[in-house]
């Protein structure tokens, strides 16, 4: 599946970001689940946006429970792959 390369991660680390950063993942979801197409140029970095848009057009609808369980999980993801 196409939509899950990219080039770079950008995507925030900032504690204070961390309802911006969710928001931003539940928009992104609710496009991909909703069928929208996102252009190949906004797939290259991985933001919370677009991390959230190649989910939802993964797993379609799912529950808000789910969709923040996800998150969740990619944020720790993202903690886990940090150089000490």
């Amino acid at each position: 599946m196409n939509e899950l390369r990219f080039d770079r991660d950008i995507r925030s680390k900032e504690p204070d970001q961390t309802a911006h950063r969710k928001a931003r993942f539940r928009e992104g979801w609710r496009r991909g689940a909703a069928g929208e197409r996102y252009g190949e140029p906004s797939l290259k970095e991985l933001t919370w946006d677009n991390l959230g848009y190649r989910l939802g057009a993964l797993f379609s609808d799912t529950s808000p429970e789910l969709v923040d369980e996800l998150y969740d999980w990619c944020v720790r993801q993202q903690h886990e792959g940090d150089p000490l």
